[in-house]
């Protein structure tokens, strides 16, 4: 991509127009998309990309942004004419262009992978099946036109489930993604116990939710979604803007469990800047030991970036934000459940709302149930609560051996930014739960 441009003759008319610095990026992506729904499906597959240059003031250091779908020279010196140059942002048309596409073995196989859940279940509906993979490859170029190239690759699962078994409907989102198609398709092989796992645990009997203390099994998705909320704390620009809890978070945090990230340079050795993902420990349980940040940030702190520069497209804002993170306990055993006598399980819950100032969150607990003497018992009605993110991860105080990846998508910038997270399955000791029923009723 920018190995065809004049790179030379690029930066030199930008150093004639006065900017102190300026960046090239290039990217194309493919995207394939399956939609199934009994016995119809939809099959989309399309190309996009383009190149975008970022250039900052020298008087000022305003940085203003231009974007082209052509990758050509005559492009990208067309965008840099001075009657061309407005101070924003500027976009050539859409690079979005559809092509016949057979997926062969692959749409067959999602096809009897659909099939099979609907058999093997009792189903109101056939289930809803959505299905994405994006490949992704971009190139980084600034002064030294040195060129900085990466690949990412994202694929996800989204699967709608209207059941009804013993008497009880169930209805559900189940979602996977993975920044590794591969193992993404080793999940898919695993899909149909996980949704019969599922509607099996959500179908017993409904009771309320307990009142007063008790001890929470949290699953490692539902870990993975209150650390994606906890995680963004920590990133550069955000701290700098007085817009993360760390900034007010009375330290130190009374935590049982370290955050670190550390790249796989088999798959992506850069970020999106071309700037060197580097190992980075987070967090060690007590405080803050690094920030994420962008060579912007970075600048503004005096020290290196540390690789996490990101953004959805080359149409998109560079922003910050986390590739895969890593919860580490501290205390750990090999069984969770098999430490309780009496409590809840967490099979899966949905951030409602995260204040990201007050430490504040809204959770939605959509799948629980009650532990009995290390067992799964009956199903708990979906609550509400509200709490301090940071009391409830500080309430656990042992995790399981085993870990499980789980891949989330949140917004920044008008932009998805995919993270992966690594965690064990946690237990807090004791949680005051806001129920309405006495334990007493559930265990004597």
């Amino acid at each position: 991509m920018l190995a065809k441009l004049d790179r030379g003759l690029i930066f030199k008319k930008i150093k004639e127009l006065g900017y102190s610095s300026a960046q090239l990026y290039a990217e194309r992506t493919t995207t394939t998309q399956v939609e199934i729904q009994d016995k119809d499906h939809k099959v989309r597959h399309f190309e996009s990309g383009g190149i975008s240059i970022e250039l900052a003031q020298m008087t000022t250091g305003t940085i203003s942004t231009f974007r082209t779908n052509q990758f050509s020279t005559e492009a990208v010196l067309a965008l840099l004419e001075p009657r061309n140059i407005p101070m924003g942002i500027y976009n050539s048309a859409p690079s979005s262009s559809s092509s016949q596409y057979s997926l062969g073995m692959k749409l067959q196989s999602l096809q009897l992978l659909v099939r099979k859940i609907n058999l093997d279940n009792t189903l109101v509906t056939p289930v809803h099946f959505f299905y994405q993979e994006k490949r992704q490859k971009f190139e980084c170029c600034n002064e030294s036109l040195e060129i900085s190239t990466g690949e990412v690759e994202t694929g996800e699962v989204k699967l709608q489930v209207r059941s009804s078994h013993r008497g009880q409907n169930l209805n559900f989102c189940h979602e996977m993604s993975s920044s590794n198609l591969k193992d993404l398709a080793q999940q898919l092989n695993k899909l149909p116990e996980e949704i019969q796992r599922r509607i099996r645990l959500g179908s017993t009997e409904r009771w309320p939710l307990p009142q007063g203390e008790l001890q929470v099994a949290w699953s490692s998705k539902a870990l993975a979604k209150m650390l994606a909320c906890f995680i963004r704390g920590f990133e550069g620009d955000l701290f700098l803007k007085n817009f993360s809890f760390l900034s007010k978070a009375s330290l130190p945090l009374p935590f049982k469990f370290s955050i670190y990230e550390s790249p796989d340079v088999t798959h992506l050795e850069v970020d999106h800047e071309g700037g060197t993902r580097k190992p980075l420990v987070v967090f060690d349980g007590k405080s803050p030991k690094a920030l994420a940040l962008d060579s912007l940030t970075a600048n503004e702190l005096n020290v290196e970036s540390t690789g996490h520069s990101r953004r959805e497209s080359f149409e998109s804002v560079p922003s910050i934000g986390f590739w895969h993170p890593h919860l580490k306990g501290h205390s750990k055993v090999d069984s969770i459940l098999g430490m309780m006598s009496q409590g809840i399980w967490v099979e899966d819950l949905e951030i409602d709302e995260w204040d990201l100032i007050s430490g504040l969150v809204s959770l939605h607990f959509s799948q629980t149930n009650l532990v009995h003497q290390g067992q799964l018992g009956e199903s708990i009605e979906p609550f509400n609560w509200t709490l301090s993110l940071t009391d409830l991860l500080g309430s656990m105080t042992h995790f399981s051996t085993q870990t499980t990846t789980c891949g989330l998508f949140h917004s920044k910038q008008k932009q998805k930014i995919f993270t992966q997270y690594t965690t064990p399955v946690a237990l807090s000791s004791a949680l005051n739960l806001p129920g309405s029923v006495p334990a007493s009723h559930y265990w004597e």
